[in-house]
């Protein structure tokens, strides 16, 4: 599909820095993918001087295969990944000038931050996880707001005893946490003169950029003023993740923040039917402080929406199935190309009456590939085991190995963190010593010296085998603990979709699991049910929004980012949208939502209620036509 004038227009456009503001389904990753194409094939820019920030890793994932496709093989690609992904990057190759952080530090995984850090952490203050977890929170608010980089944050934090304990904890096992990657790579980009990046970088276009917290955005800002020229893209009318501190107000002050800049629209819809595209941008118009833009519809459709009422959560589900059948069975519409969203679904209050109307009807619902394999026992023990292979000096590796071990505890990991600290050694160089014979005073010495050993003596065969990590599984199989041929079978088929191939693409798919929440892959094999976060990037042909009412949106959450939020699920759809909302919530629902009274009653969402242009449909005798 060629270009249209619009996006030609940004990419042609002279001017240094440019700010593309994209609505929904205006093409914004076709625009940045035509850009990134003309700067190599048009103006001969090196490829590896050009990198790209993506939000996700399967944006990432997806832009590396379009890029690749248009052009061609042979050609070098430019850097893509996630902001966490490069800060990482650009922090080990930096490690040695980092005084301040551990020397070959290592990034904490969900299990390591949970049931090493948190839990040691809980001990050592002897106050409960629920506490630690909200100082933990507080910590990443001070990396997101900047607020730390204000003059003795660290004695004015709430908890001075918790930090100076926390950051012993992470001397001794060598760590850093996922929240504080983008700060400490901004420290050392101001810090020093010259920083080893992975290559000069010419252009740096940024995706999502609406979505950037004032820590994300002072490290692209530090770079640009460094002489790179920036092409952002975004739209602050799909700003969704205030909870991490990222607000509109960053990309509509951009033309102020980067100069010289431009700010150019795109604002031709290929996405939504011209109804549709209406009533979102009825919704959205609410906020007054939005950059203006009209969206027009190019789909040469008109569509449909409907606003129906039920009396109950058991009436809605049921007539959802109905809906949804019909939609697969006379307007031939595919189970994959249907999404119904939930605004929460905490233990599932929310989708398990729907998912069980739907699969009584026989409707597919989609498998998504779990990556919470790696949450389980034997995916946490062969990722420690394998990173301890490739490197024996993996603290949070082995203490993993330990957790997960018989016979070792907190009485014995205790023993051996208080040697480390009172040698100002590491925690490994502290096995080390023990494997050697050098340390005997630790509780449980002949458990730690034969688990070391027998997962050392597969080093020699992991190194001949490092090039192929399925085969890698194969051998070391049988050393972990509760392995099932299910987890083999979901490892070969998370290698294959993701194209794993080595252990270091492993070790690395594993690490670039960071940041914000993944949407789901678009490739989906059924109807999808979910959150509306992770809605965002998706789009269908049908839409279901379950539950708009206003004790879930906005709920207790900001006025303003939960109509940017409703605006960004009505604009999923393609051809057909339903919204629902009930007069009562019962049972489990009851108590679900901003709602003080604990009442069964319910309310339509204040962004309908208002509009002229919708009116609301009896649900249960509601015939689509």
């Amino acid at each position: 599909m060629p270009l249209t004038k619009e996006q030609q227009t940004v990419i042609d456009a002279k001017i240094d820095n440019k700010l593309l503001l994209a609505g929904p389904g205006t093409g914004k990753s076709y625009t940045i993918l035509g850009f990134i194409t003309y700067l190599i094939q048009s103006l001969k820019i090196e490829p590896t001087s050009i990198f790209v920030i993506t939000f996700t890793r399967s944006t990432t994932k997806e832009l590396k295969e379009k890029i690749r496709k248009e052009l061609g093989d042979g050609i070098s690609s430019p850097n893509i990944s996630t902001l966490h992904s490069f800060a990482l990057r650009q922090l080990m190759k930096n490690s040695k000038r980092t005084i301040n952080l551990p020397i070959n530090f290592k990034i904490a995984n969900d299990f390591e931050e949970r049931y090493i850090i948190m839990e040691d952490l809980k001990r050592f203050l002897k106050i409960d996880i629920k506490e630690i977890k909200r100082l933990f929170r507080l910590l990443s608010a001070n990396w997101e707001t900047l607020n730390a980089d204000t003059k003795d944050w660290q004695v004015t934090f709430e908890n001075p005893e918790f930090l100076g304990i926390w950051q012993e904890h992470r001397n001794v096992y060598g760590y850093l946490l996922r929240s504080e990657l983008v700060y400490q790579l901004k420290k050392i980009l101001e810090e020093k003169e010259k920083i080893n990046l992975d290559a000069p970088i010419e252009y740096l276009v940024v995706d999502e950029y609406q979505d950037l917290n004032r820590c994300d955005l002072a490290v692209i800002h530090f770079i640009n003023k460094n002489g790179t020229k920036l092409f952002c893209a975004g739209d602050d009318d799909q700003s969704i993740y205030g909870f991490r501190f990222a607000y509109p107000e960053g990309i509509r002050s951009f033309t102020k923040e980067v100069i010289p800049s431009e700010e150019y629209k795109i604002t031709e819809c290929h996405r939504c039917d011209a109804e549709i595209l209406s009533l979102a941008t009825n919704v959205i118009r609410q906020d007054v402080k939005r950059i203006p833009k009209i969206l027009v519809s190019k789909t040469e459709k008109k569509g449909e929406y409907h606003l129906l009422r039920f009396s109950n959560q058991y009436d809605e589900a049921k007539k959802i199935a109905e809906l949804i059948l019909q939609l697969v069975k006379e307007k031939g519409i595919p189970e994959n190309e249907i999404i119904v969203l939930l605004r929460s679904d905490f233990k599932a209050n929310f989708s398990k009456i729907i998912v069980q109307e739907l699969i009584g009807k026989g409707i597919t619902i989609n498998q998504e590939i779990k990556f919470d394999l790696f949450d389980s026992t034997s995916g946490r023990y062969f990722l420690a085991l394998i990173k301890y292979l490739m490197d024996s000096s993996h603290d949070l590796a082995i203490r993993t190995i330990f957790e997960l071990t018989d016979g070792l505890g907190s009485v014995t990991f205790e023993s051996i963190y208080d040697i480390a600290v009172s040698k100002k050694i590491r925690f490994h160089a502290v096995v080390d010593l023990i494997l050697k014979g050098e340390i005997t005073e630790v509780k449980n010495l002949t458990r730690i010296k034969d688990t070391v050993s027998k997962i050392s003596s597969l080093k020699e065969e992991v190194e001949k085998l490092k090039e192929d990590a399925n085969a890698v599984l194969a051998k070391i199989k049988f050393f972990i603990p509760g392995i099932s041929e299910d987890f083999i079978t979901t490892f070969k088929k998370i290698t294959t979709e993701q194209e794993i191939k080595t252990l270091d693409d492993l070790v690395n798919f594993i690490d670039d699991l960071l940041g914000p929440v993944e949407s789901p892959d678009a490739t989906a094999n059924g109807v999808r049910v979910m959150t509306m976060h992770k809605a965002k990037g998706l789009s269908s042909q049908a839409v279901f929004i379950v539950a708009a009412e206003d004790e879930y949106i906005p709920g207790k959450a900001d006025v303003d980012e939960s109509r940017r939020l409703f605006y960004v699920s009505l604009t999923r759809a393609k051809h057909f949208l339903f919204i629902s909302y009930c007069n009562d919530r019962l049972y489990n629902q009851r108590y679900t939502g901003n709602n003080p009274r604990n009442t069964t009653q319910r309310n339509l969402t204040r962004y309908l209620t208002d509009l002229p242009i919708i009116k609301p449909e009896d649900g249960k005798t509601f015939v689509l036509k």
